[in-house]
């Protein structure tokens, strides 16, 4: 794709980019203001209508990230746009696993009393958010492009390893975590929340869509910049 074809692309994305916060506030604004408080937790419940997308978002894009990562091994021809949406996908995902660790923590003082336990839930969440921190370190500091590429996309695909990990961990081990409320059989939610985390969800995935296309832009004209400098300098 050359620079030109990457500039139309991040305008066209970048226009997206407002009604996807204006739908995201809309589903904020249902969840903190609408919606009545819990019985058992009060207001602090409200948190979950971040937490949660956020989490089903970071499983999302490292689970993407690992997709592009196979798929760039498979075929040559496409390893170079596949590295660029393995890239973008884990970026993604970091910070989304940061924000999911960040509200968790929020969530967990006063509920639990303590911002952190070392609770499997939480645990794993961490290792999941180290792992991809792991693509980054490898990324910045492995000088050949190849080795590079191919070291990110083997970490890529162990993030996504984990994730299952982290999802079904308040099912293997004993943990203070709230098991999971809505996909239990006898779930006590009930359907107006059920509703508006879905809103949530949805509204999440949408703006992190976008941001997605915003950010894979990015990175193949900041590739494709970095291999012009390379050249110029051989030459």
């Amino acid at each position: 794709m050359s620079l030109v074809h990457r500039d139309k692309s991040f305008s066209l994305w970048s226009k997206l980019l407002l009604p996807a916060v204006i739908v995201q506030l809309i589903g904020w604004y249902l969840g903190l203001f609408w919606i009545g408080a819990d019985k058992d937790q009060g207001d602090v419940f409200r948190i979950m209508f971040v937490h949660v997308p956020v989490a089903w978002c970071a499983f999302l894009w490292i689970l993407c990230a690992a997709v592009f990562a196979i798929l760039g091994f498979m075929k040559k021809s496409l390893f170079e746009k596949m590295d660029h949406s393995a890239h973008a996908a884990i970026d993604l995902g970091t910070v989304f696993a940061a924000l999911a660790l960040a509200t968790g923590s929020i969530w967990g003082r006063p509920t639990w009393g303590v911002w952190w336990d070392w609770d499997p839930r939480l645990t794993t969440t961490l290792v999941m958010f180290l792992i991809c921190c792991a693509y980054h370190v490898l990324r910045s500091f492995t000088p050949d492009v190849q080795a590079r590429r191919n070291a990110g996309q083997i970490v890529a695909i162990l993030a996504a390893v984990n994730v299952p990990v982290v999802y079904f961990s308040v099912n293997i081990w004993r943990s203070l975590h709230q098991p999971q409320t809505f996909v239990r059989k006898g779930s006590s939610a009930s359907s107006d929340i059920a509703t508006i985390l879905l809103v949530n969800t949805v509204a999440m995935v949408i703006l992190s869509v976008v941001l997605f296309k915003l950010r894979r832009t990015v990175v193949a004209t900041e590739e494709a910049l970095d291999a012009a400098r390379e050249g110029k300098q051989q030459i």
